[in-house]
């Protein structure tokens, strides 16, 4: 059972650190994986955990500077935007926010809200609010039976990878989710969950972006002695555009059904050593142009290596489709592969390395020959290297660097982007 409760916890961690990571076009749902570090996300993002059976009031404040902004070429393209030939700005955040854990018997509740004011020295019209909130409800009945039951919403600007004008480009996600899980044998378990979501947009330019989507899924489980974890798990999703996208006369609509099958496994290969991997059959069906259609494998694997008490390491790769809101094109097929390491150097002093290459395929969402193009065919470098000083228990620094780059396979264009910031976190 101790097995079991671990990985409930590792669920509800999931979800946090899901709901308080910055939005960003391309990022993919993470894997239901226990990763030592964040290597969806570049640089760190700064998680909220609070104690057991508390409520954590926090406040925060950073300073960032970006050398392009918007990311664009150069800056006869900043001109075209409208930035005055300007590509870089300074960037001022404050953030309050409260978190809470509490326990009432086996039942464990969680809740995080913060609200970010983010301020433009250079670019005033992208000043704009963060909002965030989750609550998740850890159910257990008995010792055999338990899931998540939730809530999230999150509303910010929009990064600038596929979308390049000088506008505030809000973006707000919402979800319901419910899933649960019955160990039926000490060594089988079954599982299934529902979960609804909401993207839209509040640029009237970017609505045929909005949609929604249903998500079913039942799985069962192989639970070994040894801690390892084999599993098979089937999943269908309903998305639905209701605002289509003009080609000329031609009204696109981008709804699709996708169902999946997939084998989960999560394999302790030594005690230092856990390997994760989730792939499988995916096939998705346009409601318009079947030439959009895809079949194929979907698959994702990962490991975390601990060496040291001090010291460890997460690696992955992955080819999968992914959806990308900005863009015109209905999804990618996206090969790419992290890296990333975290050394404590001392009790309060952490280092953090991170580097993620995707490569962007849009060649058979852009096969009908309407809205899309070759052109927008890419590769995104990312990598950051992220200083972590914790003064006191309540008191935390995080100085980081990082580097993003893109190239287009076949066209001009693409950016590159340097960027430092510096933010600190008191909990009360």
């Amino acid at each position: 059972m101790k097995k079991f409760k671990r990985r409930s916890r590792l669920m509800q961690a999931r979800w946090q650190v899901i709901f308080l990571l910055p939005m960003c076009s391309c990022l993919t749902a993470l894997a239901d994986t226990s990763d030592l570090v964040p290597t969806e996300v570049i640089p760190l993002p700064d998680i909220i955990m609070p104690p057991a059976d508390a409520i954590s009031p926090y406040v925060g404040y950073g300073v960032s500077y970006d050398d392009n902004v918007l990311r664009l070429q150069n800056s006869a393209a900043a001109q075209q935007a409208g930035a005055g030939g300007h590509l870089s700005d300074v960037v001022r955040r404050a953030q309050f926010g409260l978190a809470l854990d509490k326990s009432i018997s086996q039942q464990h509740f969680t809740v995080n809200v913060n609200v970010a004011k983010n301020e433009y020295e250079r670019f005033d019209q992208l000043n704009h609010l963060d909002k965030n909130a989750s609550a998740n409800w850890n159910w257990h009945a008995g010792n055999h039976v338990e899931g998540n039951a939730g809530v999230t919403y999150s509303q910010g600007l929009t990064p600038f990878i596929d979308f390049h004008l000088l506008q505030a480009n809000i973006r707000t996600q919402e979800s319901a989710y419910v899933n649960g899980s019955w160990l039926f044998h000490p060594s089988w378990r079954v599982r299934a969950g529902l979960e609804h979501s909401k993207l839209w947009y509040d640029l009237a330019s970017q609505q045929t972006s909005n949609n929604t989507q249903n998500q079913a899924e039942v799985g069962i489980d192989y639970l070994a002695a040894s801690g390892s974890t084999v599993g098979l798990q089937l999943r269908h999703t309903r998305a639905d555009f209701p605002n289509p996208q003009q080609d000329g006369a031609l009204s696109v609509f981008n709804g699709y059904n996708q169902d999946e099958i997939k084998a989960k496994i999560d394999w302790l290969l030594t005690a230092k050593t856990r390997l994760h991997f989730l792939g499988g059959w995916v096939g998705r069906k346009q409601d318009a142009f079947s030439s959009r259609d895809f079949k194929g494998l979907n698959s994702r694997i990962s490991a975390d290596w601990l060496p040291t008490e001090s010291l460890n390491f997460t690696v992955a790769a992955w080819r999968e489709i992914g959806a990308v809101d900005d863009l015109s094109t209905v999804y990618s097929l996206n090969h790419g592969a992290s890296v990333a390491s975290s050394w404590q150097y001392a009790e309060k002093l952490r280092l953090v390395g991170q580097y993620k290459y995707v490569k962007r395929d849009f060649s058979q969402s852009s096969a009908s020959g309407t809205i899309g193009s070759l052109d927008q065919n890419d590769v995104l470098r990312d990598a950051a290297l992220t200083l972590i000083y914790q003064p006191t228990l309540k008191w935390q620094w995080q100085l980081s660097g990082r580097r993003s780059t893109q190239v287009l396979a076949h066209s001009s264009g693409g950016y590159v982007s340097n960027g430092v910031m510096l933010n600190t976190r008191y909990t009360f």
